[in-house]
């Protein structure tokens, strides 16, 4: 089986070096991969910690909304058949 031979005379282009668009740069949407960095830049930035927080704190607050309005609408949903029972 013969191996694909790559051209190496084209140019290619690289994600790291795509441009950001102004919705990425505000934050808004996605952002194109990062160069990868080492030493000791290679850490958690504080406004990603802040960010992670933030977007748990709403997933969890979330969460319990829904969970908390569909146990309510069980057990409402459940008295009204049982009133229609006895009824």
């Amino acid at each position: 089986m013969g191996h694909a031979i790559m051209n190496t005379q084209q140019k290619y282009e690289y994600a790291v070096d795509r441009q950001w668009g102004a919705a990425a740069l505000s934050g808004l949407w996605f952002h194109p991969p990062h160069k990868v960095l080492i030493g000791k830049r290679a850490r958690i930035r504080w406004w990603h910690r802040l960010r992670s927080v933030i977007l748990l704190t709403g997933f969890v607050v979330i969460g319990g909304i829904v969970l908390a309005t569909v146990i309510g609408l069980m057990v409402m949903g459940a008295g009204f058949l049982l009133e229609q029972a006895i009824g």
